[in-house]
């Protein structure tokens, strides 16, 4: 979020304190593990973690409450998670049938623009159920993976950053702790990042990529796209 607090800026300076998106982005809350035949709850936040603000829905940006959430099952079937409004997030619920990883998803561009940016929010989360590995395989093109189990204090948390399944190196990605911490990685030639979890609760982590775009967008034109992808962890 850090990432979006440097286009806020020179979002202002270029518009004049008009039509500017907020510092925040979208996550992804579930638990990292599930039980076959049992109901699995999912939310959506939209707020500035690292500051503990959690936006009230009906004050997310443009159309951000018309997003969708995807779950890839571990056969590679895809269904979409019916969400409802509970206020200060939006909430669903799915029950796995099989063992695997569920790869869960939302990436939403929003229908209006930052001046001429066109931003996109996505975050994703993966749930284990069982002791198989077969997998959902979640198709965003830029992905933050980490296992899918419940950490410890003082474990560390590798996290990897990748562009269509490849590694990318030397990349910011930053981390935010429910105690307030945060702080900027840089990803290593495999595309990693070393967490040390000092603290319990949710990490959030984020990645923030900014590109040089031209396109329209319900009529209008932009010539940036934006997008911040994150994703969480626990920590007991």
């Amino acid at each position: 979020m850090n990432f979006v607090k440097r286009i806020l800026l020179l979002s202002l300076i270029v518009l004049g304190g008009n039509q500017v998106v907020n510092a925040h982005a979208v996550w992804l809350e579930s638990n990292t593990t599930g039980i076959k035949n049992q109901s699995q709850s999912v939310r959506v936040y939209y707020g500035e973690y690292e500051t503990g603000e959690n936006e009230a829905t009906k004050d997310w940006y443009s159309d951000l409450r018309e997003l969708t959430v995807s779950i890839v099952h571990p056969d590679g079937s895809v269904s979409t998670l019916p969400l409802t409004d509970k206020g200060d997030f939006l909430e669903g619920a799915f029950v796995p049938t099989s063992d695997g990883h569920y790869a869960i998803f939302t990436s939403h561009a929003t229908k209006d623009l930052g001046g001429d940016t066109r931003y996109e929010f996505v975050s994703q989360a993966t749930v284990q159920v069982g002791n198989v590995a077969v997998a959902g395989k979640c198709p965003l093109v830029y992905q933050l993976q980490v296992a899918p189990k419940t950490y410890k204090q003082n474990d560390t948390v590798r996290i990897q950053l990748t562009e269509n399944g490849a590694p990318l190196s030397k990349k910011d990605v930053s981390v935010m702790s429910p105690s307030g911490w945060s702080k900027t990685y840089k990803s290593d030639a495999e595309g990693f990042i070393s967490i040390p979890t000092l603290w319990s609760g949710r990490y959030v982590v984020e990645f923030g990529n900014m590109m040089q775009q031209e396109g329209d967008w319900h009529g209008k034109t932009y010539k940036k796209n934006w997008q911040g992808l994150t994703t969480s962890f626990i920590v007991q």
